[in-house]
């Protein structure tokens, strides 16, 4: 996916990504279906959930972000 204008202000759109920070790593955020389902070990269950990493997108005018988790 690429965006090319903001939808809110008709700016400029910058392809990035949002940054998880995990002991010393640094790794790019992912989307995970369904719930938020707590794990005593790990923090979150997501064993056998779909993960796709995010990719968003910053206006360079208003700062407005839109974020997406494309499976291509």
């Amino acid at each position: 996916m690429r965006l090319a204008t903001c939808p809110k202000c008709s700016g400029r759109m910058e392809e990035g990504f949002v940054l998880d920070h995990t002991y010393g790593a640094y790794l790019q955020a992912m989307w995970v279906e369904g719930a938020p389902a707590k794990s005593f070990w790990t923090g979150l269950k997501i064993k056998g959930r779909i993960k796709l990493p995010v990719t968003s997108f910053r206006c360079s005018g208003c700062g407005y972000l839109e974020s997406f988790a494309s499976s291509t």
